[in-house]
């Protein structure tokens, strides 16, 4: 293994034995980068994000992250964190999604509140604090989801179709939020069907294609590519 890495997979695979969804022999990636994982509808991205959060199992092979100083088999409850493009919100308000998420991570009360307090203004969700959160729009609770993601200070965030059916003024709040993050050694990886300014900060390309991943990585001015089978 190559300590260098964050993520290496081997002999990855997912459906049938006769037909996989997918195969990936080799793959790893350092974390530095972020990356854009594309791929048609029913490509398998989803799938492959959810097996690298542990979520979901493969039909075969191996997922480790290295996170600290050990290799790890997910899932890595706090410190790989999936995102769905509708994520989840607790029936309570704002500032309690957030609060909750501090209490679980081992805050004293006074520490969580203090925390949801600091995380409701880096997202800027503070006029909402007290609003119901199942009653923000796509673009609020995204926004929120990330700063709850953040109060676990995940190694690494998959984010799956993040920008699906938002528009522009909410893209480019997430993508303040997701860039702020990478710049704190969040490593990010995410799915995206149609690019947007979140897209073009990745740096490293995963394209599902027929079942094979073919990655591609921007070096200054030109684009280097290789298939991994």
């Amino acid at each position: 293994m190559n300590d260098t890495n964050m993520l290496e997979i081997t002999g990855l695979s997912h459906g049938f034995a006769a037909r996989p969804l997918w195969t990936i022999d080799q793959l790893q990636w350092s974390g530095q980068d972020m990356v854009h994982l594309r791929g048609d509808n029913g490509s398998g991205k989803t799938t492959l994000l959810r097996i690298l959060a542990g979520l979901d199992m493969p039909s075969q092979g191996r997922v480790r992250w290295r996170l600290e100083q050990a290799w790890l088999a997910p899932p890595c409850p706090g410190r790989v964190i999936y995102l769905h493009q509708s994520p989840y919100m607790f029936d309570t308000s704002v500032f309690d999604n957030l609060g909750l998420a501090a209490r679980w991570h081992g805050l004293a009360r006074s520490d969580a509140q203090q925390q949801a307090r600091r995380m409701l203004a880096w997202c800027g969700l503070e006029k909402q604090g007290r609003q119901r959160a199942r009653s923000l729009s796509g673009g609020e609770r995204l926004r929120l989801a990330l700063a709850r993601a953040w109060l676990l200070k995940p190694r690494v965030l998959l984010l799956d179709e993040p920008t699906a059916n938002l528009d522009a003024l909410a893209i480019a709040e997430v993508d303040a939020l997701v860039a702020d993050l990478s710049r704190l050694g969040c490593a990010v990886l995410l799915s995206a069907h149609h690019t947007s300014l979140l897209t073009d900060r990745c740096r490293r390309r995963w394209q599902l294609v027929d079942g094979i991943l073919q990655e591609s990585v921007l070096v200054a001015s030109r684009e280097s590519e290789r298939v991994l089978r």
